[in-house]
């Protein structure tokens, strides 16, 4: 009986030695299956390269980051803080912006290496939630090497108790600022910025004839020359509802206490490789898109 007992302990150490033996050597790595996301997205043609419409209808939309997916490549944003969510929009659905929140994409697909470009988007806020003191942030297009992004858009703060609003954007020029194209303040204010009506913004830029043109509610508000807007090519992240700080891609929120997020809300940010016509912006405007 003591016999037997030796044997099979001595039977069970060896299978347990090769055991760990077998475990300790490195086996190869399962094959991905066939169906398995990757980032090798295949963008479709054409001059749209970045699409918010925030209404997804799909079931998987039911999380708010796939509700708010672009939809030129489907991928959703970043997790955004749980209270984000959407409100009635300028068609379907919007993005309800508040001081504290943000939309944080990995990569506004291939935008930033456009040269001609638009930023067209549309914007509602009330007086009631006009800040007196601190600017906004609307939309960022990131930068590691830029304080400022490479672009940024964001609304300027005042104590006026006027419903226009001071809206300016921000350009890199390489690795130059650019602050000439787009800054409205003063008698420029944008007119009932603040009625809590939708309102739409459209800025192209022609890099060839180094024009840029804003469009207010589908008619030209300004247009400059002999400025240059080059992006420096070191980031590609996107920002909606607050400054590049608000993921600490240079400094942060809290060591710049005088920004914050956009408190409206935002509906159909489009990012185009193109300069659209005056005809195109108007029809974005008139047909709500």
């Amino acid at each position: 009986m003591l016999i037997k007992n030796k044997i099979g302990t001595s039977a069970l150490l060896a299978a347990l030695v090769c055991g760990l033996a077998m475990s300790c050597q490195k086996t190869p790595r399962p094959a991905l299956p066939k169906d398995y996301p990757t980032d090798n997205v295949v963008l479709p043609a054409g001059p749209l390269r970045f699409y918010l419409p925030f209404d997804s209808t799909s079931p998987a939309a039911k999380q708010i980051n796939v509700r708010f997916a672009d939809s030129i490549s489907g991928y959703p944003s970043f997790f955004p803080d749980p209270s984000v969510t959407f409100t009635d929009g300028v068609r379907g659905t919007a993005y309800k912006g508040d001081y504290g929140h943000y939309i944080h994409y990995y990569n506004a697909n291939d935008f930033a290496q456009s040269t001609n470009f638009t930023i067209a988007f549309w914007f509602r806020a009330t007086l009631a939630q006009k800040d007196h003191s601190n600017a906004d942030g609307v939309l960022a297009l990131s930068s590691t090497v830029s304080f400022w992004s490479n672009f940024v858009v964001f609304v300027d703060h005042e104590t006026s108790t006027s419903d226009s609003l001071i809206f300016k954007i921000h350009f890199q020029n390489g690795s130059n600022d650019n602050w000439s194209f787009a800054g409205y303040s003063g008698n420029q204010r944008l007119p009932h910025g603040y009625n809590g009506n939708w309102h739409h913004i459209a800025f192209t830029y022609d890099a060839g004839a180094q024009t840029g043109t804003l469009y207010y509610d589908g008619a030209q508000f300004d247009q400059k020359t002999g400025q240059a807007i080059k992006f420096d090519g070191n980031a590609n992240q996107l920002i909606v509802g607050g400054f590049q700080e608000a993921i600490g891609l240079v400094s942060n929120y809290a060591s710049n206490s005088w920004m914050s997020g956009w408190p409206g809300d935002l509906d159909n940010i489009r990012l185009y490789n193109t300069a659209l016509s005056a005809t195109d912006v108007q029809g974005l405007y008139n047909n709500k898109l």
